[in-house]
């Protein structure tokens, strides 16, 4: 970073100021970045396998590690290519998705979207 700047004069008592400021702080701000790059990179491993159960509209999200399907073949994960916010399906029935999340969904609501070309495909 000191690289990048001139060195500060010595009469430059605020530029000096700010170098010694720099210098004592440069470790926290270096762990600090290696923190967002790994909350990044989290994010990223979450988004490609965490799966949402949206089967029951209108209802607290539930973030399901794995997916355990008992006998019921009328739901589908699926991904959509585009965020969607408050897409009403049948009367009240109300769904939010976000990009490149999987979701598990019943058949009916994945065909909409395929129809509508939101859907990145059934997984």
């Amino acid at each position: 970073m000191e690289d990048l700047m001139a060195k500060a004069k010595p009469t430059d008592v605020t530029g000096r100021i700010r170098e010694q400021m720099i210098a004592e702080n440069q470790d926290a701000m270096t762990d600090r970045a290696n923190e967002m790059s790994m909350a990044t990179a989290q994010a990223k491993i979450q988004l490609e396998t965490e799966v949402i159960d949206a089967t029951v509209p209108n209802r607290q999200t539930v973030i399901v590690d794995e997916v355990v399907t008992v006998g019921v073949e009328s739901d589908v994960e699926i991904r959509v290519v585009q965020d969607i916010e408050n897409m009403t399906l049948g009367a009240g029935n109300n769904y939010n998705f976000k990009a490149g999340q999987k979701y598990k969904v019943s058949k009916h609501v994945a065909n909409h979207l395929k129809e509508k070309g939101y859907l990145a495909g059934v997984i």
